[in-house]
């Protein structure tokens, strides 16, 4: 018997350690909070240096983020009736900006958009709906000017202020804003948070009496939700079609069988929220469950939300903050058990929150992530249900020395539609280079038509490369014709 127990050892670890490599195609996002300067950035600006300040924050933690491989940030850009960027609609956020200071051309949106760009990084804009914030603030009555403005629309609410998700003015309003964000801004993703009822006791008796219809009550709300995140579906789709929609959800959807008696929160039942019939219906492009559990309860909501997928993507969001002695004092191994977990059950990837205790390395955390499961870059998974048209490879593929780098330069020729692609950049010893193995995988989402890439030991073996075109549904072209390089020579 030991030689057979020896061998289902060996498969046991084996097993592991395939789902521990990185995967070509998943999604490794962030949460990045600028409510209460929670992750960026650390004070308002009002004046040329706070401004620089804020930029230089931002681009150390991008930078972090793309070293260790990430590739989407969830940047909170409507935070609490308040905005981080020249809105005609909602007033800039106080932490962003002092209140009452002459706006300058610095645009947070847009810096940030441009600044994921340039490393790869999708920028989706985190967009909070309902929440207006505290009822009062430093002891006074927040009186901030989207509560003065939607005075008569607004409810309080265990001391807080929100709007109804059941008039139908909250909608317009809502996707007001949205409407601005998407057509104003080359993001990559609108991602809808708090897109549910605080709890069921919301004081939303007189909206009910007025639009209930004699319903059920919880189906009513829930149908309220489902109404908006159609709208907002339809709405940015409209604009650019290759915009994502998603949503962060409470991390358990209904009940689960087998969970005992614990309690816990549900989507379903305790705050009107159906995000599986969204994905049933198209009417999201994949939902980020906020899953900050341990053990067997993520474990088995894992399992709970992989069948329940209908063929979009689910991507189990982590709770990176628990690892903070002051809250949970997680030990960094949890996490870790978290991302071989959803990758053994073939999820979409994971999100982290926040991005803070990622860019602080809190426990190791970033470099655990980086070296034992972000070892390469990863595309993000193809959005199929939304367009399925191989982009055309780029062409005329050089490169030179330039120092202790290669450097690699292509064109791109006309695309389908004339699609706006990036680039990914492949190589191999051998030839044909295999662009489905992500061993060869070296940068994906390269913006411009070059690459610097450094050369650690010029006598190195000699190496293949191509290039391949990468458009914003995530399809990927066929590789180019190939360069070949070794110990300082350059052959086609």
């Amino acid at each position: 018997m030991k030689p057979v127990f020896s061998i289902i050892i060996l498969f046991f670890f084996l097993h592991l350690g395939l789902y521990a490599q990185s995967p070509k195609r998943e999604m490794r996002a962030v949460w990045l909070t600028s409510y209460y300067a929670l992750d960026w950035p650390s004070k308002p600006f009002k004046n040329s240096e706070d401004i620089n300040n804020q930029q230089e924050e931002l681009i150390d933690i991008l930078d972090k983020l793309k070293d260790a491989n990430f590739n989407t940030v969830f940047l909170q850009t409507r935070l609490r009736g308040d905005v981080i960027y020249n809105s005609q609609i909602e007033t800039v956020s106080p932490y962003i900006q002092v209140v009452k200071n002459t706006w300058s051309k610095y645009d947070p949106l847009a810096f940030a958009v441009s600044e994921c760009h340039k490393r790869g990084l999708e920028c989706h804009a985190w967009f909070v709906t309902y929440p207006l914030g505290p009822e009062k603030i430093k002891g006074k009555e927040n009186n901030s000017p989207t509560i003065k403005k939607l005075k008569n629309k607004i409810k309080r609410h265990k001391g807080e202020f929100y709007m109804d998700p059941g008039d139908p003015e909250t909608n317009v309003y809502l996707i007001s804003i949205i409407r601005e964000i998407v057509e104003n801004y080359d993001i990559d993703g609108i991602h809808i948070d708090y897109i549910r009822y605080p709890d069921n006791k919301f004081p939303d008796h007189t909206t009910y009496k007025r639009y209930g219809k004699r319903e059920n009550k919880e189906d009513w709300r829930r149908k309220n939700i489902n109404r908006f995140v159609s709208e907002v579906y339809e709405t940015v789709k409209s604009k650019k079609p290759w915009v994502q929609v998603s949503s962060s959800v409470v991390g358990i959807y209904t009940k689960i069988q087998n969970s005992g008696k614990q309690n816990y929160l549900t989507a379903y039942h305790n705050v009107s929220q159906d995000p599986i019939k969204w994905l049933q219906e198209g009417k999201h492009d994949f939902v980020v469950p906020m899953m900050y559990y341990a053990n067997d309860l993520f474990f088995s909501s894992v399992l709970d939300w992989k069948n329940r997928n209908k063929e979009r993507y689910i991507v189990p969001g982590l709770g990176v903050y628990l690892l903070d002695e002051e809250k949970t004092n997680w030990n960094v191994n949890k996490i870790k058990e978290q991302i071989r977990y959803s990758r053994e059950n073939q999820m979409n990837g994971n999100a982290f929150f926040r991005a803070r205790y990622l860019s602080n390395n809190k426990k190791g955390i970033l470099n655990e992530i980086k070296d034992n499961f972000y070892q390469y870059p990863a595309l993000l998974p193809p959005l199929t249900w939304l367009d399925t048209i191989q982009p055309s490879p780029p062409v005329d593929l050089k490169a030179m020395i330039t120092g202790m780098y290669l450097f690699l330069s292509w064109e791109l020729t006309k695309q389908p539609d004339d699609k706006k692609v990036s680039c990914n950049v492949y190589r191999s010893e051998t030839w044909p280079v295999d662009i489905n193995s992500v061993e060869n995988l070296v940068a994906a989402h390269v913006s411009n038509r070059t690459i610097f890439i450094p050369l650690n030991d010029p006598e190195e073996t000699g190496y293949y490369y191509v290039v391949t075109s990468y458009d914003r549904y995530h399809n990927e072209s066929i590789a180019s014709h190939p360069v070949y390089f070794v110990s300082s020579n350059l052959k086609r």
